[in-house]
This record gives C-alpha cells, structure tokens and sequence, in this order.
C-alpha cells in the first residue's frame, strides 16, 4: 500500500513512511498539548484554592481547625471541669457539716423544743459527735416536712409531692448537696391512724430484727447494723443507729434498692419521731452500687415517720415521709411512673403495710375464722405455716438471681398471649435454684414468672376476680375448670376487704394423683399491694395442723400472683364491711392500671437436660395459659409485657 501510494505521488516509498510517522506524532504532541493545559488550568485552580485556605489560617478565629487536636483540647476542658466538680462538692460537703441550722420561720418550732443540743453522754467519741450533729440536722429538715403542707408539698394524682422550689428555699444548701447527675427524685408523704401507741410503735422500728419482721413486703435484708449511740434515759429517745438494707418490690422486673442511712429516734413535745438519712459521705459509692445487677443507686434524704398519740383511742396517728434521689436507668419504661409516684417503696406503700400488720398483731389471737372449727393452737400453726410460705413466695418472686450464683441458672423462655384477638410475646423468667439446705441431697426448682402492664383496671379489681371462688376454675388448672371449696378460713385484717389465710380444695381435680392435696392460700391487700399467694399440702398433714399439730416438716413450694398499682392514679381500698369474697367486681378505673406479677414453681422431675426443658415448657405454657385467661376474666382490653 505504501509503495503503490509513492508511485501515484510520484516519491519514495520511504518517504510515505516517515511522513505518516511524524503525523502520527504531530498529533500525539498536540493531544499532550490540550492535556496539558487542563493540568495547568486544574492547577492553577487548586493553588488559588490552596492560598485562600492558607489566608483562612492566618485568622486567629479560624486558627484551630485540626479534628485531632480539637478533641484533645475538649477532653482536657472536660478532665478539668470533672476536677473543679469535685473539688466543688467537696467543699460543699464541707460547708454543710459546718454551717449552722438554719434559722426560718419553719424550723422556729424545732429551736424552741431543743433540739439543737446533744444530751447525751460526754465521753462520746469525736466521731459520734459529728455524727450526731448530722443526725438533728435530718431531724430539724424532717420535723419541717413533717408539720406543713402547701405550698411546701403540693397534691398530685397519687397524692403529696415536694415542691421543689419551697424545698429549696427552706434547706438549700441541702444535707448532701445537689442531686447526683441522672438521678431523679422521689417525695411523697402520707398520714394515717395505726393501732397501737406510739412508743410501742417506735420499739418495733427501732428493733432491727422486729422492723425487718414487720415489713416482709419490702425489706429482703438488713445486711448490716450498728448502734453508734443511745439515749441515757430511754434507749430509743436519741437512739442513732447505722444501717444498710436491701428492700425489694415483688416483681422480678423491678430492680432492688440498696441503702445504706443513719436512723435517729428522739421524742419531740410528746410526738416520738424516727428518722432516716443516708450518711454524708453517700456521694461515694453511689457508681458501685448501681453496677450491682438487680439494685439501683440510691441516697435517702431526710424520711421517716412521726408518731403522735391519740387520746385512749388505741391509735396512733401517723406521719410518713419518703424523700430519696435514685438511679433509674435501669427501671424498665412500665415501672418508672411506678417509683417516681412513691407508690413502690414511697410512704403510701410503707404506711399501708404498717397497718395491715399491726391490725394483723392485734387479732393475731382473736382472728376470726370460719368453716371447720380450729383450736387457738390450731389457727396459730395455721398463720405460722403461711408466713413461711409468703417468705418463699417473696424470695421467688423479687430475689434478683444472677449466673454468678454458681447453684442458679437463669434463663428467659418466649411464648404467647393472647387478649381478644390479638397476640403478644411473652418473656417468662425461668430460675433453675437449689432449694436444699446443708447437708442435704441437692433439690432443684423452677421458678417461672411473667409480668404484664395491664392500663385501666386498678390492682383491687384484679384481686377479687383472683379471689373469687366460683371463677377459680377459670385460670386454675388445678381446678379442672371448677369452683373451690373453702374449707376454713382466718381473717388475718378485720378492718380491710381481702386480707385472710384459707384452706381450700377443688370440686373436681384434673390429676387423680393430687386427689389427697388441700390449697393453703394466703391473700393480701392494701393500696399499695395486693398478693395471692397458695401452695399444696397433703390433706392429712394439713388437718394434723389445723388441730395444733408440728408444721416444721411441711415443704412449701408457693405459687401465686403480685397485683401493684402503676403509678398513674391513686388506688382504693375496700373496707370489710363494705365488700365480700363473693362480691362482684367493682371499681374499674380509667386511669389507674396494675403491673401484675404471676409466678409457677415446680419441682424438676430429674437432673438431665431433657427433663429441664420439658418442665420449662410446661410451666412457661401453664403461665402463659394463665396470663390469657385472666385478661379475659377482668375484660382487659390492652396488656404490655413489663419485660
């Protein structure tokens, strides 16, 4: 080709070769040319861009821009303000221990009954003195809260709270400073009349061992107790002692609180008043104790009751107050308006206990019973063997076990519910736990337990429908679908509807094998708590108890319900003589609803892996079963899982 386009144009063949080559790179050179007039214009571009940056950092505003460097310099702001935080709460730490009481119109009354002074025994330690002063320091803050009202606290749906910015006013600084960062606070106060006269009263609450008895409900442990000083006259007047105690709500979805608080006791114009604060160093520690699973932070401000006697009445009028900041970060979302309303471990719930058992103390001997005729002896072992089941029962239900626990394995089992036509998952807890004591072969039981947030239907409607005979069959398998039969029953509280220790068995038994067990059953109710609570008892055993015989030997393996109001409305309480076991159910309510609590224990039929999970699905199924059957018996129209 090249040699026939040489002869047309009339030159050599090599010619045409090095024409073609040098326009080959004639247009090589000027492609490289236009790219590299693009690179230079880019270039321009980015070196205009690059001087406009450089002037940007000559600004002093724009100065520190480094990412890197930003963060450390914020991470070095931060450790120093952290420090200056600390050095400020101790200082005021500080301050408070030294400042004086201080002097309003509200505290005038305390001053003029002396309180200030410390008529105690004057070789106390340096230590005791101080602590001392603290403790009526409380006292003086306490006896303010104690003897107003508005505008200091303030009504709300579930009764009397603070007014923040009264309480201030009056105490600030405030005996521990300011509240912790993510902590809340809790107030309430409730006043009432009890049985029983006031220094009877004070005796038990200063009794460690008698106040921890008298409280089953709510305190799980007193872990440590001392008395660092007592009154020279009367023990309990200027009685200070330290505490640290674990109470718990029942419910395995509630977490515990741990405390650790100074009690004072002093008799004040004729009114005795007790006195819990937690000590002044509480700020310590606060971290670790809400780390621990199960329990949160907490540190108690001034709280306690005041007891004034009422004229050969045989009551006792009672002030309580609970004022607590705490960490409620991990209080699942349907306890949370529970708490912070007071109702689960605020004054409603301590005062509705105190007068539940001290009604329960004074017919302790003349309780009423019914049905088959038991002796006093009879009745007494009775009572006894339902307060030990109430304990297991208690321990079950608001124990928080751990896997650390080598002898526990805890585990969450899934199922269903289901209210009208909707279903819903279920969490059922399942505790494996060894249930024998030293020296005896190894026992396992299986605990189950679900909670449900039921919005609507207060805690005393769910109760009766539980309590109901007649309805029994509906949600007990037990049962076979049957009615009860109430054997004998002790009215443990004549002054309050739902309160009594019965013995009961079925019309008809599903399991031929349990044909020879009797229900001991135990119900209890106030505003603050209501609880049905049974176990088996082999029939001869228990009528060899009804007639005064041994109970020691009985082994008790309770199951049963917690109904507890959900901090969105106040709760009602019948009265006796107002209400029966058979009535209908009454008092439903738009507002307040109930957290209920069901709980399954069994014996593990054997110690393989295969038998565990058989007696797990039963149980979970049997709870679940349960759950659905109730929501239909009360109407619910919603439920939640608390889990």
């Amino acid at each position: 080709m090249r040699q026939e386009l040489a002869e047309k144009i009339g030159i050599d063949a090599q010619q045409v070769k090095f024409w073609f080559q040098n326009r080959r790179t004639k247009i090589k050179l000027k492609a490289r040319g236009n790219e590299n007039k693009e690179i230079r214009k880019e270039n321009a571009q980015l070196r205009a861009e690059n001087m406009k940056l450089f002037q940007q950092l000559q600004c002093g505003k724009c100065r520190d821009v480094n990412p890197m460097d930003e963060k450390w310099r914020i991470a070095n702001e931060n450790a120093r303000l952290m420090g200056m935080k600390q050095r400020a709460q101790g200082y005021l730490i500080k301050l408070i221990n030294e400042a004086p009481l201080p002097h309003s119109e509200m505290l005038g009354h305390v001053a003029s009954a002396s309180l200030h002074q410390v008529p105690f025994i004057e070789s106390i330690s340096t230590k005791q003195a101080m602590l001392l002063a603290y403790a009526e320091r409380a006292l003086s803050e306490f006896m303010m809260l104690a003897r107003n009202g508005e505008p200091l606290w303030q009504r709300c749906a579930t009764g009397k709270m603070l007014n923040r910015q009264e309480y201030k006013r009056h105490t600030f600084p405030g005996l521990l400073g300011p509240c912790p960062e993510g902590f809340v606070i809790e107030s309430s106060k409730e006043t009432s009349f009890v049985r029983g006269r006031p220094y009877e009263l004070v005796d038990i609450i200063t009794d460690v061992s008698r106040w921890s008895k008298m409280f089953p409900g709510i305190i799980a442990g007193v872990r440590k107790s001392n008395v660092i000083t007592s009154g020279p006259l009367t023990p309990q007047n200027g009685l200070l002692q330290e505490m640290n105690v674990d109470l718990w709500v029942q419910s395995p979805q509630a977490p515990n609180r741990r405390m650790k608080f100074l009690r004072f006791s002093r008799q004040i114009e004729g009114m005795w008043a007790v006195v819990d604060v937690s000590p002044m160093d509480s700020m310590r520690g606060i971290e670790a104790e809400g780390n621990q699973i199960g329990y949160m932070g907490c540190r108690l401000l001034p709280s306690g009751c005041l007891l004034e006697d009422i004229d050969s009445t045989g009551f006792t009028k009672v002030t309580w107050i609970v004022h607590v900041e705490y960490n409620d970060t991990i209080v699942s979302p349907p306890f949370k308006s529970f708490f912070q309303s007071g109702q689960a471990l605020g004054a409603s719930r301590w005062l509705a206990l105190l007068q539940r058992q001290c009604e329960y103390m004074s017919n302790q001997d003349s309780s009423y019973s019914s049905g088959a005729d038991m002796s006093d002896l009879g009745r007494r072992s009775v009572l006894d063997l339902a307060k030990r089941m109430m304990a297991s029962f208690y321990t079950a239900m608001s124990k928080p076990f751990t896997l650390k626990q080598p002898s526990n394995n805890v585990r969450n089992w899934r199922g269903r519910c289901k209210i009208r036509a909707d279903m819903f998952g279920v969490t059922v807890r399942m505790v494996i736990w060894n249930c024998s004591t030293i020296g005896e072969p190894p026992a396992l039981v299986l605990s189950a337990t679900t909670t449900l947030w039921v919005p609507g239907i207060p805690p005393q409607f769910i109760h009766d429908y539980l309590c109901n005979g007649q309805r029994r069959g509906e949600w007990d398998r037990f049962s076979f679908g049957s009615a009860v039969e109430e054997l004998s029953s002790v009215v443990t509280c004549q002054q309050l509807h739902g309160n009594a220790v019965s013995i009961i068995q079925p019309s008809h038994v599903a399991d031929q094998a349990n044909s020879n067990m009797l229900v001991l059953q135990e119900t209890t109710s106030d505003i603050s708590c209501s609880l049905v609570v049974y176990s088996f008892v082999e029939k001869t055993m228990m009528c060899a108890i009804m007639d005064g015989g041994d109970n020691t030997s009985v082994f008790l393996l309770p199951s049963g319900f917690s109904i507890l109001p959900d901090g969105h409305g106040k709760t009602t309480q019948h009265v006796a003589a107002s209400a029966s076991s058979s009535s209908a159910l009454t008092g439903r309510s738009s507002t307040a609803g109930s957290i209920l609590t069901a709980g399954y224990q069994a014996i593990l039929p054997g110690s393989g892996y295969k038998h565990a999970i058989e007696t797990m699905d039963n149980a979970g199924n049997r709870v679940c079963q349960a759950m659905k059957q109730i929501l239909a018996g009360i109407g619910a129209e919603y439920a939640l899982p608390a889990a």
